[in-house]
């Protein structure tokens, strides 16, 4: 599937033109950051640490300051066509950073860095709203592992150009060759840009607002009126929080602590990189091709036992009396271990980031998906730039020794679990359902468009919900009351289904008193904006006996929207390889009251 994606120009072609953007931009901020760290003579009175974490911030400013207004013009706007702008901004960046290096002007560098943050945050909003309008939603999960995994391997890649290239007596070749390969790269940028569909608006009567500050108080204000999309707004900005403080410190890492050559921050990068691949693409296989947010608690534990590890051997670590080549690196345990940690640590990134990409891009509004991913933007880049403060801090208090900034991330990682855990029970039922259900015998859904509309749901199963509940609740990516005839054996598992509101267990549905309870249930859920999941027969009896379909006008002049929402059944799909894991595809429809 990976392969077809690619040569799919629907995918194809943004594929390769985020591919090369992120390469470029991590080529020439990672030239920056190896300068002013080995440089003396160009960080003059500065100190390596400070002007490090400074070049991060000033990269994620821009994010702040202009994502909300580049959301406002993905929505109005064509997004290809929007990409398209943003990419031409690419060429004439990569010029100011050479001349920067010419002139020996680390404030002419800032600049660079600072230009290349500002074409990414005008490329951003449109480059994730532009995915779910071009794929079906079973593409999106592998659509992500490969945006995930291709992201980061051009981050390798334009650092290992970059550290390969960069040294303190680099001179004009830095100028002549990093520079002259990064605007080349912006160049087939830009052609690639071209090669991608259009993608035409859904608002286009959008009035802009010009005035960033009240626009981003807006953006934000109306993502975190999503229930379903801003946690996962907050964990991808935590995401970027770990993933910006690691990548940051790499550099100070190898020069202080392990007190090793430029080339070993890359080789610390690279072990980073492929962790984050393998994650993505073990998400991609243990999601069972869905949006599954159980694995973020998952990829969570993973990186709070990986991190845990690596405090221990970064505190027992002895740092070398010479300066360690890239060989020399390899040779020591301590080394492999620190590098096989990192591996795990990005593993656990990778699990976690996926669904929740995939969540944010399924389940915001349609209309105002690209400013939904601008408020992503906005929160991210304060997550960013809240880090590099927090790094300069932990730095400042421990004397330089930057180990505790790795160890203070873990400890985070505790709390953060423990948010996920008590804040999102419904999060953690999915982890726990991903070792109870066998994805064999789950269905392949397709069309999950409507789940992100407003309003509280009635979903209808087209099969008894008291069966097989628990393969309809790992089956539908959303949080959801099951309602079920009879009452489920004693466990912990049933007690904590009933604490939590998934199931409603009813023991005689065929009792005239038991059907209007289950009709007044319905109704209690639809007023709080939440979903409840009812089987056909008994949709059907509700519908003759108690008039359900009038339910959705008489709540909708309270204010109140209710989608009812079916699923159909093909048990011989046409469309899919004996390879695939379902072998029944369910449909999800919109039933007009």
């Amino acid at each position: 599937m990976a392969i077809q994606l690619i040569r799919d120009n629907r995918f194809g072609a943004f594929f390769w033109t985020q591919f090369l953007g992120a390469f470029n931009d991590n080529l020439l901020k990672f030239a920056v950051t190896l300068a002013v760290t080995y440089n003396d003579s160009l960080r003059g009175s500065f100190s390596p640490g400070l002007l490090i974490n400074l070049i991060a911030a000033l990269f994620i400013l821009p994010f702040v300051i202009f994502s909300a207004t580049s959301g406002q013009l993905a929505d109005k706007f064509d997004k290809t066509k929007v990409m398209r702008l943003a990419k031409w901004l690419e060429p004439p960046i990569v010029l100011i950073t050479a001349l920067g290096f010419l002139l020996n002007s680390v404030e002419l560098l800032v600049l660079g860095v600072f230009l290349l943050g500002t074409q990414s945050a005008f490329f951003g909003p449109a480059k994730y709203a532009y995915l779910p309008e071009q794929l079906k939603s079973s593409e999106l999960v592998m659509a992500n592992a490969l945006v995930e995994s291709a992201t980061f391997m051009a981050i390798l890649l334009g650092t290992i150009a970059a550290g390969s290239l960069m040294s303190q007596d680099a001179g004009n070749a830095v100028v002549y060759v990093v520079c002259g390969f990064g605007f080349a790269v912006a160049l087939l940028g830009v052609h690639q840009a071209q090669r991608m569909p259009l993608t035409p608006s859904h608002a286009p009567d959008l009035k802009v607002n010009w005035n960033v500050f009240s626009e981003t108080w807006r953006n934000v204000r109306f993502a975190t009126g999503l229930s379903t999309v801003w946690p996962a707004l907050l964990g991808i900005s935590w995401l970027w929080f770990v993933g910006a403080t690691y990548l940051t410190q790499f550099p100070l890492l190898s020069k202080t602590l392990l007190n090793a050559s430029a080339g070993v921050a890359t080789v610390l990068l690279f072990a980073f990189t492929v962790g984050l691949g393998i994650g993505a693409f073990l998400c991609e296989k243990w999601s069972r091709k869905r949006i599954e947010m159980g694995l973020v608690v998952w990829g969570l534990v993973v990186m709070i036992l990986a991190g845990l590890l690596l405090h221990v051997v970064l505190l027992n670590y002895e740092t070398s009396q010479n300066q360690q080549t890239v060989i020399e690196f390899f040779s020591q345990f301590d080394n492999i271990a620190v590098l096989g940690l990192f591996v795990l640590i990005s593993i656990g990134v990778g699990l976690y980031s996926v669904p929740l990409y995939a969540t944010m891009q399924a389940f915001a509004p349609r209309q105002s998906r690209s400013r939904v991913v601008s408020a992503n933007n906005i929160i991210n880049s304060f997550f960013m730039v809240v880090s590099a403060g927090f790094a300069i801090v932990i730095l400042l208090a421990m004397k330089g020794q930057v180990l505790w900034v790795f160890s203070a991330v873990t400890a985070i990682n505790l709390v953060v679990l423990a948010l996920w855990v008590f804040k999102q029970p419904y999060v953690v039922l999915r982890a726990q359902l991903l070792f109870k259900v066998n994805g064999r015998h789950l269905p392949h859904i397709e069309n999950l468009d409507h789940l992100g509309e407003d309003g509280g749901k009635l979903i209808v199963f087209p099969t008894l919900l008291h069966d097989n509940f628990l393969q309809r609740m790992a089956a539908l990516p959303i949080e959801m009351t099951a309602v079920l005839s009879g009452r489920l054996k004693p466990s912990r598992f049933a007690n904590r289904l009933r604490k939590h509101g998934f199931i409603l267990e009813f023991n005689k549905l065929s009792e005239i008193d038991t059907q209007k309870e289950l009709i007044k249930a319905i109704a209690s859920h639809i007023q709080q904006g939440r979903s409840i999941a009812i089987d056909k027969p008994m949709f059907e009896l509700l519908r003759k006996q108690y008039r359900l379909d009038d339910m959705p006008g008489v709540l909708a002049k309270k204010g109140i929207t209710m989608n009812v929402l079916e699923f159909s059944e093909d048990s011989h799909p046409k469309n899919l390889s004996n390879q695939e894991i379902s072998q029944t595809v369910w449909r999800l429809i919109r039933k007009d009251s």
